[in-house]
């Protein structure tokens, strides 16, 4: 697992997630950029920009939530919609590595951005659907999921509206995406900014008079509206600095940071094993040339395997057939 951070100082600028708390600990909060490795990811896909826009708040937005559970293996936010984007994945390794990818109808996605709306706003490329929430610590655990219908509006709005159904501690989010200049081939830069409310007792504040508490949060949350999306992509300002600029007044200290890097967990093994899953039939009927070829859905990465390699790990990875007879 990668060390986190502690020294403020030591914090790097941008692929970072980081932990605060405000309020004397009252609340608690992540911060996230992301420039280097979001544009990795979306630069592998080649995805039209509106695409790339929620890959890149699907990226953030799973980290900042991802960051506030104690959890070894993989946290994923999953959306599966009616609309010009069907599905949309983004998983987070507890170790910080990241990966996401989206499935899309391009000539309705074409159809809905070039539509005119009189209202002016974005173009509605989710639809109807669910948004899931998935952490999975291996194969001898219990799986733990969240599911809620999306909200109509964006994907933001639909993790502010699992908050509100759910069980989870009070949460205002505000995630900001920012493409590169037009006509260039510049990064992308993705950030998000989380606070929750703690549990009373947990904060120390249980002697404090909920009157107080009640608008103590309701500053917290007006702070985070009043935040620019400018200053939440400025990869000048330091994540010290972002939360100072938005906390200061009422207390803010970071207590943890971790790097993030865009790392697939595809492998050529991994890949051998899925393929020759299939009848060896059916993979001589997908071959060309002889060859059977596989592409990650996550890096692009391909594999290319021959009918002799998949036949043989076929082969290998068949049970020795049951001895017959008396023992000698």
């Amino acid at each position: 697992m990668v060390s986190p951070l502690i020294d403020a100082t030591s914090v790097p600028t941008s692929d970072v997630s980081v932990a605060f708390l405000i309020n004397d600990g009252a609340f608690r909060g992540r911060f996230v950029r992301l420039t280097g490795s979001v544009s990795e990811i979306l630069k592998r896909h080649g995805d039209p920009a509106e695409v790339n826009a929620l890959l890149a708040e699907a990226l953030v937005s799973a980290i900042a939530l991802a960051s506030g559970l104690k959890y070894e293996g993989v946290f994923t936010l999953q959306m599966q919609g009616d609309g010009p984007v069907n599905v949309l994945v983004a998983d987070v390794r507890s170790n910080g590595h990241i990966r996401a990818c989206a499935k899309y109808d391009p000539e309705r996605l074409a159809a809905e951005v070039a539509r005119k709306r009189p209202d002016g706003k974005a173009p509605h490329l989710l639809g109807g659907g669910h948004l899931a929430f998935t952490v999975d610590q291996g194969p001898d655990t219990e799986r733990y999921q969240g599911i809620v219908e999306l909200s109509g509006g964006g994907l933001a709005e639909s993790v502010h509206e699992y908050f509100r159904q759910s069980e989870q501690l009070e949460s205002a989010l505000k995630v900001a995406v920012s493409p590169p200049p037009a006509g260039t081939d510049g990064p992308w830069t993705a950030a998000a900014l989380l606070i929750q409310r703690m549990p009373e007792e947990g904060a120390g504040r249980i002697h404090t008079p909920r009157e107080d508490l009640e608008d103590d949060w309701r500053a917290a949350v007006i702070l985070l509206g009043s935040m620019k999306d400018s200053e939440l992509l400025d990869p000048s300002l330091s994540a010290l600095e972002v939360v100072y600029r938005t906390y200061g007044s009422v207390g803010a200290r970071l207590v943890q940071a971790k790097p993030i890097a865009a790392v697939c967990r595809c492998s050529r093994a991994k890949s051998s094993r899925i393929v020759a899953s299939f009848p060896i039939d059916e993979l001589r009927n997908l071959s060309d040339d002889g060859r059977v070829r596989m592409t990650c859905e996550f890096c692009r990465s391909e594999y290319t395997f021959t009918l002799e390699e998949l036949e043989t790990i076929v082969r290998e990875s068949r049970p020795s057939p049951p001895e017959t007879g008396d023992s000698p």
